[in-house]
């Protein structure tokens, strides 16, 4: 719940009236409100953050490089044709890239407007942190199929109560 702006689970100041806008806390408002007290998002607007919208790929990288203090790339330009120099997201790109975050959805480009789905943002996550073996191999889900890309990523992610499925047994790689 919120009292005079500030949350009372986590002390945080919210700016966002779409956040807790039931008085509810929310499980995702302390998450929101640290990424962009600590510079690694913004709202949609000043008073907006739209939780219930999806991400690009281009913001996805761009949380990431942000959250990693916004390291310069040792490249300066592009592989991907997509990717025009002075986006906000040019950067963060060519960083991905050079720490094997992602590769781009093709050699030359990498679809930055595109959504990124629930198995690409959580095999982003899983790269940004070194590609770390999951311990428990058990699959508990019926659509993480072995051999894709995605696969040791999600399991990773679940094992660390970092995603969860999404019902019915499933993770749903491609939402």
């Amino acid at each position: 719940d919120f009292v005079n702006g500030k949350c009372s689970v986590c002390g945080a100041v919210n700016p966002f009236k779409d956040l807790d806008a039931k008085g509810a806390h929310i499980y995702y408002v302390d998450s929101i409100l640290w990424a962009s007290s600590n510079g690694i998002t913004a709202g949609t607007s000043a008073t907006e953050f739209s939780p219930d919208e999806t991400c690009t790929r281009a913001q996805v990288v761009t949380f990431l490089w942000r959250a990693a203090g916004k390291p310069e790339p040792s490249v300066a330009d592009s592989p991907f044709t997509d990717v025009d120099e002075g986006s906000y997201y040019y950067k963060a790109v060519l960083w991905a890239v050079e720490k094997g975050i992602t590769a781009g959805t093709s050699a030359t480009e990498f679809s930055p407007e595109a959504t990124c789905t629930r198995g690409q943002f959580v095999t982003f996550l899983w790269r940004f942190f070194g590609e770390p073996t999951p311990t428990n191999l058990t699959n508990p889900f019926s659509d993480n199929e072995k051999g894709m890309f995605y696969y040791n990523a999600v399991l990773w992610a679940a094992e660390n109560g970092i995603a969860a499925g999404t019902g019915g047994g499933r993770f749903s790689p491609y939402d």
